[in-house]
């Protein structure tokens, strides 16, 4: 499932980076609307590289038992 969600955040944040770039049509027009969508798919590719490297599908607490 963490590699599911994974690729899911990878996605998204990377078609909202793009939807940012001039490249792409001008979908978030003031600066307000740029910068909250920065910041979320910063924060979707930070946590699909979270996932990527340190998401597992079992707790930590049921490897010690």
């Amino acid at each position: 499932m963490s590699r599911f969600l994974s690729w899911g955040n990878l996605l998204v944040g990377g078609l909202l980076l793009f939807a940012l770039s001039d490249i792409a049509w001008t979908w978030f027009s003031s600066p307000t609307s740029r910068l909250i969508v920065f910041i979320l798919s910063v924060l979707l590719i930070g946590n699909a590289v979270m996932l990527a490297f340190f998401g597992d599908d079992r707790p930590a607490w049921r490897e010690r038992g």
